[in-house]
């Protein structure tokens, strides 16, 4: 297993797709492009193999598992669809993506879980007159060094989707590999931007999403 040091420096620029259509397409088709990409995080991320992936081999948190995504297929079963589409895209394992989207509701539920400090990243807003600027800093794990990618994307669907009736997305964002659009800074068609700082709860539930912040 290649370790971090052992890929390339830091490189100055991040890939890009262009994609329009239903959300499991759109997730195949930023899975296919980036199957490499994909593929070479989930082999070396150190949280997902030593901790999230022995977490859901234990019977607490396979239960977790089961309940989590049984939540999101009821509520968001677009977006499920979407990462079924990427990890057919890049011939990855669907339960490996759906674990980095738990994170911590799968250790804590297996009770294995070592004691971390607060990470997350730090946005600071400039509004002076008629020049506003958002400045975000993406303090990720080390893992994902290089393997970003920006995801521009039109999904269109012929009936409404999830809790909200959804039937029309259009976005760009970073990503990081293996995850859906939207956990990092983004904007949509309507210019609405924002960035994402985690803030990690003490107490996780089963059954529910991850609970962060948008600025």
């Amino acid at each position: 297993m290649s370790s971090v040091s052992e890929r390339l420096e830091r490189r100055n620029s991040i890939p890009i797709i262009y994609t329009r259509g239903t959300h499991y397409e759109v997730g195949y088709d930023v899975g296919r492009t980036f199957a490499a990409l994909i593929q070479n995080f989930l082999e070396i991320c150190s949280t997902l193999n030593e901790e999230f992936i022995p977490a859901y081999n234990t019977p607490e948190g396979r239960k977790a598992y089961d309940d989590t995504l049984r939540s999101v297929n009821e509520n968001f079963p677009q977006y499920i669809k979407e990462l079924e589409g990427t990890a057919d895209g890049a011939k990855v394992p669907f339960y490996k993506l759906f674990l980095l989207h738990m994170d911590r509701i799968i250790t804590v539920a297996a009770g294995i879980e070592n004691e971390t400090l607060p990470v997350g990243c730090s946005s600071i807003c400039l509004n002076q007159g008629e020049q506003e600027i958002l400045g975000h800093t993406e303090d990720a794990i080390s893992e994902n060094l290089n393997l970003y990618y920006f995801v521009s994307a039109h999904i269109v669907t012929d009936r409404p989707q999830g809790k909200w009736s959804t039937t029309e997305e259009k976005f760009t964002s970073l990503c990081y590999p293996g995850h859906l659009p939207g956990y990092t800074m983004s904007y949509n068609h309507h210019g609405l931007i924002f960035s994402i700082n985690t803030l990690s709860a003490t107490f996780v539930q089963a059954g529910r999403t991850r609970n962060t912040n948008k600025l």
